[in-house]
This record gives structure tokens, sequence and C-alpha cells, in this order.
């Protein structure tokens, strides 16, 4: 069966670079388009599940602690607090599922500006950027979550009581889950640039001090409004900046082979 155009990569033959702006931008549109499309089907399936995926996955990393603690308890604050709550859980959800074909959506629009060698990483680029980015949403919601709940709720047990607000912690939960996912995506675009010689790993050396202070700025951007996230989320990306310089070197090595040789 033909694959659609919709789905398929530029073939060599079509010169992409031939497209002008408005052609980009009406891309740009319909990858947009396509893209919600696929997000919105994800949220009706999603919210069909959402109460099972509140009861037994994000209520999960809380739930040893809530057992030590018999103060602390789920609540709402508004008439429709719980059915909002499910509302974005179902839209989070979808969000996590549509990673793969989000993922090949992006890679898709930015094909048409590679060559011809470049384009054939696209497919394995895009399987590697949705492993990397559920790694980093598994690393969150199995070891960070756990602690960071575990530090902000039990450091100070006896000094007040705890009436959760459920939309709160469905906020504070998915932000960081999301966000390490996001952040997982450091070294494959660190690969991609370095193997198409946009970017070199000297470049991310000597820039180190900047990438510091832009991760930095980046911890303080997607995490909720207090220091602890914010260092907890540093960590990682500081690690993720380092093990991009190595994959962007190997990249890079790679990338200088495939260059023609000067007489």
């Amino acid at each position: 069966m033909k694959t659609p155009k919709w789905l398929r990569l530029p073939s060599p033959e079509e010169d992409p670079r031939e497209m002008t702006f408005l052609e980009h931008l009406e891309e740009l549109r319909w990858v947009l388009i396509r893209s919600g499309i696929v997000v919105l089907l994800a949220a009706v399936v999603m919210w069909t599940l959402s109460d099972w995926i509140y009861q037994q996955v994000l209520l999960r990393p809380l739930q040893p602690i809530m057992d030590e603690l018999p103060s602390l308890r789920i609540v709402t604050l508004r008439p429709a607090g719980l059915f909002l709550a499910l509302l974005n859980i179902s839209l989070w959800a979808a969000v996590l599922v549509s990673v793969p074909y989000l993922a090949w959506e992006i890679w898709r629009f930015v094909a048409p500006g590679l060559f011809k060698h470049e384009r054939r990483l696209v497919p394995l680029t895009v399987a590697v950027t949705a492993v990397c980015f559920l790694a980093g949403a598994a690393l969150a919601y199995f070891v960070v979550l756990p602690y960071a709940l575990r530090f902000f709720l039990t450091t100070w047990p006896d000094l007040a009581e705890f009436p959760l607000e459920i939309r709160e912690y469905l906020s504070f939960s998915m932000r960081l889950i999301l966000s390490f996912g996001i952040i997982f995506e450091l070294p494959i675009l660190s690969f991609f640039l370095a193997r198409i010689g946009v970017l070199s790993p000297d470049l991310m050396r000597k820039g180190r001090a900047y990438g510091y202070f832009i991760i930095a700025l980046l911890s303080a951007f997607i995490t909720p409004p207090d220091p602890m996230t914010m260092v907890i989320l540093m960590g990682p990306l500081v690690l993720l900046y380092e093990v991009s310089i190595w994959v962007a070197a190997a990249a890079a090595r790679r990338h200088r082979k495939k260059l023609p040789k000067s007489p």
C-alpha cells in the first residue's frame, strides 16, 4: 500500500530548497493542524481512562507518603475542580502517548532542509527522540517525583496539616514529568546538529559557562516556582549537557569522515 504523502519523507528528487517562505509557513500550518488532531483524538481516548490514570498512576508516588502522614489528603476547592483535573490528566496523557507521532512530524518538517544522506538519519532520529523523551519521563516519575514529594511533604510534618489541592498536585507532577522528557532530547539534538556540521563539541566546551547559565534559566522557567525543584532539575540537565558534548564529538568525527578529501 502506498504511503500517504503527508506521512512520508520528501524524496531526494524533490528539491525543498525551492520552497518559498510562505510555502514553508503553509507546511508548518499543516504540521500544527495534524499534530493538534492527533493530540485531540488521543485526549478523547485518555478521557475514558482518566480516572484510572489518576488513581493508579498519578497517585502512586504519593501513596507511601499518605500512609505515613494521616493528615495528608487530596482536596478540591472548586465545584468543577475534579472535572477540570480529569480533563487536564486527559490532555497531559494525550501529549505523552502522542510523542512518537509528534516527533515524526517535527523531523519530517525539518527533513526538507537536509541533504540526501542527512535525510536517511530521520527515521532513526524519530525513534531515538521518542525513546529519549519516554526515558526522561520515566526517570521523573519513578525517581525524581517521589524524592521531591517526600522532601517537600515530610521535612516538617508537625508544622502544618496537608490538604493538597488536586490541581496543584497534578500541575507539579505533570510539569516535572514533561520537563524531564523534554530535557532528555538534548543528546539526540546535539548528535543530529553535530552530524550535519552545525554544532561542534569544541563550541560546547568553550561555551560551558554560558550553557550552565541557560540551564539555570531553563530550570527556573519550566519548573514550579520553588528553588528545590529547580535544583533537582538542574542536576540532570548539567549531566545531559556533558553527555551531549561526548555525543557531539562522536557525531562530528563521523561527519568529518563523510566530507570529501581535499586534493
